[in-house]
């Protein structure tokens, strides 16, 4: 037998599809991590869009302004409680500002802030997140500190 042949063969390609087989669980393990922390942040996001919408609609069907008694405030807060969402909490903020609704560029309509007008109610939510579990294993090798949060904010614009 030449010498040539006696590499080429099968002995030369033994532990090929042991490796193949850990390079490809390793790669599925990756984007099963990628998929699981970006549902956990969609359906957080969500839910934050949720909050913001029954708030900015509460606030401006029960005609709250943002004048001496600042009942638009008081309305989005008392609707971001009654759906799970305390105010001043932990990472947890919420803010409403009033105005109106203006017609702008390509006939999209616009909210301007002006407190002396109640036509419309802006309200932002934003809560903090646990960093996601990629990012976690991204710290270890140099990245971001290990317990930090992502900040995630919904804004939703109601008008009467």
């Amino acid at each position: 037998m030449s010498p040539r042949l006696q590499f080429c063969g099968p002995s030369r390609q033994r532990g090929a599809i042991g490796l193949m087989a850990a390079l490809t669980f390793a790669l599925a393990l990756v984007f099963l991590l990628v998929v699981i922390d970006s549902g956990r942040l969609y359906l957080e996001k969500r839910n934050l869009q949720r909050v913001a919408d029954m708030a900015a609609l509460e606030a401006a069907t029960r005609g709250g302004d943002c004048g001496v008694g600042t009942t638009a405030l008081i309305y989005a807060t008392a609707s971001a409680q009654r759906n799970n969402f305390t105010v001043p909490g932990a990472d947890r903020t919420l803010a409403v500002a009033c105005g109106a609704l203006t017609v702008g560029a390509n006939n999209l309509r616009v909210f301007g802030v002006d407190p002396s007008k109640s036509e419309a109610v802006r309200v932002i939510v934003s809560h903090g997140v646990p960093q996601s579990l990629v990012g976690g294993i991204g710290a270890m090798f140099g990245g971001a500190p290990a317990n930090s949060t992502i900040t995630l904010s919904a804004t939703a614009v109601a008008g009467l």
